[in-house]
Parts: C-alpha cells; sequence; structure tokens
C-alpha cells in the first residue's frame, strides 16, 4: 500500500513493503494517483519514502522525474527518503543522481523542507 501523509506541511509519499520492486506492473496502477498528490500539494513540498524499497527501474525513473518536474514548475521541492544503495546506483549510472536531495530518514527530510535545525 501508498500510504500518503502530511508532516509539517510537507507531503510524504510512503511506498510500503509491497512495494520494494517499483515497476510498472505493481506502480501502474497508482502512478497517476500519486503524480496528482504532488501536482495539487500546497505547499508543494513532497518527500518520497523508499525506505522499503530494494528496486526499480526505468517505469520509476520515468514517474519520478514527471512527479519532480510537476512540483519543481510551482516552486517547490521533491526530496527522496530512505534510499538504499542499490538503488542509489541505479540512479548513478542513469547520470540523475544529483537531481534529488537525499535524506536518510523521512524525519530529516520533513525537517529540511521546512527549514528547522535539527
Amino acid at each position: 500500500m501508498v500510504n500518503i501523509q502530511r508532516k509539517r506541511d510537507v507531503t510524504v509519499i510512503e511506498f510500503g513493503r509491497e512495494y520494494d520492486s517499483l515497476d510498472e506492473s505493481n506502480l501502474g496502477k497508482t502512478a497517476q494517483q500519486l503524480i496528482e498528490v504532488a501536482k495539487h500539494a500546497d505547499p508543494p513540498l513532497v518527500v518520497f519514502d523508499l525506505s522499503c524499497t530494494r528496486f526499480f527501474g526505468s517505469y520509476f525513473i520515468q514517474f519520478l522525474i514527471r512527479t519532480w518536474k510537476l512540483v519543481k514548475k510551482r516552486n517547490g521541492r521533491l526530496v527522496l527518503a530512505g534510499l538504499d544503495d542499490p538503488c542509489l546506483g541505479v540512479l548513478r549510472r542513469s547520470k540523475i543522481d544529483s537531481l534529488w536531495e537525499r535524506f536518510p530518514s523521512v524525519d530529516a527530510a520533513v525537517t529540511d523542507l521546512v527549514g528547522e535545525s535539527s
């Protein structure tokens, strides 16, 4: 299940355990809904919690870029939390790892997005 939460004015999209592999077969049905959530986030501050994700491929990368562009267009920020080394490796091999700020946890990401010091 994908869990959508609000934490201190930040929209957090948490990919649950059944999304340990983010590909078209399991993300396809919910991708458009998640794009709409990010598109209408107010303020446009979004965290993708990937702490349960162990693999993603080109479909997720396209989804991530599309969502990021929608948030960025509104002068917002989309960041990644809990990204493991194999997933980071996919972003690095694709030469897009520098597009998103990464945080070890959702709490660290939210704190940064709302501009508070830890």
